[in-house]
């Protein structure tokens, strides 16, 4: 069995081949990635021709998929059974309410929240973003360690906050970079991206010819984890970088 990636109309194509008879696609929920088994000796021309012939209704599934996550996403309520997501992996989410200290962990192969008997939906959102700050606070140093050495720019302040286009923003004059919190629920590559994305404003203030040119130097990969950034999460609103 072998694996391998395409890029089709800015869409990624997860192809498999293996021991089958047939062509299979599928279309896999929450992310909307599109995954194609092959059998071993399919040529490329037919699996171009097999793509192409259901690309239509792969676009309608994915914008299916895509739009139940996005409404999905504005129900949050942080309560026992949502799935949040924590460095790109999913967790059922577990709640109790309580009149002890309010407690966020995983636990148990979940998220246990243990939260004020009476709290707000705004409350617990409050308490899910402090943890998922704390988890960037763990990791920060050494990621922009890294990426400052590798871009040859240091920011001299680095904060948070939840951020509903951006996934990070940077003051060039006061070198004052921000990270949106909900970069915790990504894959730790996507705060490697983000950092060096910003960082690199300090040599090139515009998305220009420039911009892009020394973030192929300094993050060779960036377009293959912008993609998987923009993937949608349970919390996603509508970020872009």
């Amino acid at each position: 069995m072998t694996e391998r990636t395409i890029e089709i109309n800015g869409i990624t194509i997860y192809l498999t081949r293996k021991k089958i008879k047939n062509l299979y696609i599928r279309v896999k929920a929450p992310e909307a990635r599109v995954m194609v088994s092959v059998p071993l000796h399919t040529s490329d021309r037919a699996l171009a021709d097999f793509i192409e012939e259901h690309w239509h209704w792969i676009k309608e599934k994915r914008e299916e998929i895509l739009s139940e996550a996005k409404s999905e996403a504005k129900q949050q309520e942080y309560l026992s059974g949502e799935c949040h997501a924590l460095w790109g992996k999913w967790y059922e989410l577990q709640v109790e309410r309580s009149l002890k200290r309010p407690v966020t962990e995983l636990r148990g192969g979940k998220i246990y929240m243990r939260v004020p008997a009476h709290s707000t939906v705004e409350e617990r959102r409050k308490q899910m973003d402090s943890w998922y700050r704390s988890q960037l606070e763990q990791v920060l140093f050494e990621v922009t360690s890294r990426c400052e050495k590798r871009v040859g720019r240091k920011a001299e302040e680095w904060r948070f906050r939840r951020m509903k286009t951006r996934w990070g923003t940077c003051n060039i004059q006061k070198k004052r970079i921000w990270l949106n919190i909900q970069l915790a629920e990504k894959p730790p590559a996507c705060l490697e991206y983000v950092v060096t994305h910003e960082l690199t404003h300090l040599h090139e203030a515009g998305h220009n010819k420039r911009f892009w040119g020394l973030m192929d130097e300094f993050y060779p990969n960036w377009r293959e984890v912008k993609k998987l950034l923009n993937e949608p999460t349970p919390s996603d609103g509508d970020s872009d970088i």
